[in-house]
C-alpha cells in the first residue's frame, strides 16, 4: 500500500517491537527525563504517559494502523496512520534519535502523498508550533495550515495542480526528519 524509498518500509508491529517502542517513546521525552527525581519514577510517568497516549489515539482514531518503520531491515521508527474516506491522517509519526537525518520522515510522507493521489485523497496532520522542524518539512511538502490552535497547527495536503514533487528538487536527505531538521535550499534549475 505505502511505497516507501531509500531502503525503507513499513511492516506491522509484533510483540517482539514493544521494546523499541518504548524506547522510541521515551526518546521523545527529553522533558520528562530531564525532570530531578528518581530515575524510576522518571521512567514509570513515561511509560504512563506512553498508554495516556495510546489510549487517546485508539479513542480518537479507532481505525488506524500502526506500523514500525524499517530501514535496512531494522527498526527505525513508528508510524500511525488512519485512512477515512477523503483523507489520510498522519496521527503521528517518530523516527528513532541514530535514524534521523537519513530521509525516513520524508520518504513515509512521500509514500502517503502518493498513495493519497492515486485514490484523490488529501493528507492531513498536525504539528506542535513548537516543532520548527516538522514544520517547515510538511510546509516544503507542500502542506498548507488549516488552524492553530495555540499548541499545533492543522495542516493539510491536496494533491494535483501547483504541488511539486519534492523528490525532483531534493535529493533524499536533503532535508530530514521531523527532529532537529537542518533546512538546505537547493537550485532546482542547476
Amino acid at each position: 500500500m505505502y511505497k516507501l524509498t531509500g531502503g525503507c518500509q513499513l511492516r506491522a508491529p509484533g510483540e517482539d517491537d514493544q521494546v523499541f517502542l518504548d524506547a522510541l517513546y521515551a526518546s521523545r521525552r527529553p522533558d520528562l527525563q530531564q525532570l530531578p527525581v528518581d530515575p524510576v519514577v522518571v521512567a514509570q510517568m513515561i511509560k504512563m504517559q506512553q498508554h495516556v497516549q495510546m489510549a487517546g489515539i485508539r479513542q480518537h482514531f479507532p481505525d488506524a494502523q500502526h506500523w514500525i518503520v524499517e530501514q535496512a531491515g531494522q527498526p527505525a521508527g513508528r508510524v500511525i496512520i488512519d485512512a477515512g474516506t477523503n483523507d489520510l491522517r498522519l496521527v503521528d509519526i517518530a523516527i528513532a534519535p541514530e535514524a534521523q537525518r537519513q530521509g525516513i520522515a520524508r520518504s513515509v510522507l512521500l509514500a502517503m502523498q502518493e498513495e493519497a493521489t492515486a485514490q484523490n485523497l488529501s493528507v492531513s496532520l498536525a504539528v506542535e508550533l513548537s516543532n520548527h522542524a516538522a514544520r517547515a518539512l510538511y510546509l516544503q511538502m507542500g502542506f498548507l495550515v488549516q488552524s492553530t490552535d495555540g499548541l499545533f497547527e492543522q495542516m493539510h495536503w491536496h494533491g494535483g495542480a501547483g504541488v511539486v514533487d519534492v523528490r525532483h528538487v531534493l535529493d533524499v536527505g536533503d532535508v530530514d526528519d521531523v527532529d532537529g531538521i537542518q533546512m538546505e535550499q537547493r537550485d532546482v534549475t542547476a
